[in-house]
């Protein structure tokens, strides 16, 4: 189980590093013709390979909360179990702000975006961010707790 353990913190390694690139590439690009130049070259690669990440990520910790009977201690009034719902929750809502992100990143791109599509798209990317530093916290929790 140790290899699963070890492609498990490889893709939140990928998965998160990642997102803190993109994250803070729009934020220190300023200029929007820069921005669009450069997202719009990376942008389709990276949404490829991040899914891939995020698909193996998850699959990988369903392998490890059912190696460790993580999922039977849910609910439960325990630490531990606070904690694995918590990661749950905090899984479930990242994986819809990357579905609802990414599908209007490769509908519109190269396009121009609605104000509606920027800003799902810009809060999208802001809590994939997000949600990956609670999910990161969360985990460190777990493993404290085990």
């Amino acid at each position: 189980m140790t290899w699963i353990l070890y492609i498990h913190i490889l893709s939140a390694c990928a998965w998160i590093g990642g997102s803190i690139v993109l994250f803070g590439l729009g934020i220190f690009i300023r200029d929007r013709a820069t921005q669009e130049a450069v997202y719009g070259a990376i942008g389709p690669f990276y949404g490829y390979f991040e899914t891939v990440w995020l698909i193996i990520l998850i699959s990988t910790g369903f392998i490890l909360g059912d190696h460790y009977q993580l999922f039977s201690v849910m609910h439960t009034d325990t630490e531990l179990g606070h904690y694995v719902t918590w990661k749950l929750v905090l899984v479930s809502l990242l994986s819809i702000a990357t579905m609802v992100h990414l599908y209007i990143a490769f509908a519109t791109h190269k396009t121009t975006r609605t104000l509606v599509q920027k800003f799902l798209s810009r809060g999208g990317s802001l809590a994939i961010f997000l949600l990956n530093l609670a999910i990161l916290w969360v985990a460190i929790n777990i493993r404290s707790a085990l």
